[in-house]
C-alpha cells in the first residue's frame, strides 16, 4: 500500500462511512446479509457486520488490478 497512498486514503474513508450505513448501495452480499463486499477504486473490501455491537470488521482487503 506504500505505492498507493491516495487509494489507501479512499479505503479508509469508505470504511469510516460503513459505521453510519453498513449496507450502502453498491455493496453485495457474500453468502449472508451480514457478510458483504464492495469495491473502492482498485481495492476490494470484504467485511462482516455484527449488529449486536454495531461493529463493522474488515476481513480482507485486496487489490483488483
Amino acid at each position: 500500500m506504500k505505492d498507493d497512498p491516495d487509494g489507501l486514503g479512499q479505503v479508509f474513508d469508505a470504511t469510516d462511512l460503513l459505521a453510519d450505513n453498513p449496507r450502502p448501495a453498491g455493496t453485495l452480499e457474500y453468502g449472508s446479509p451480514d457478510l458483504r463486499r464492495t469495491h473502492v477504486g482498485r481495492y476490494r473490501i470484504m467485511y462482516e457486520i455484527t449488529e449486536s455491537t454495531v461493529t463493522v470488521m474488515v476481513l480482507h482487503l485486496g487489490r483488483t488490478a
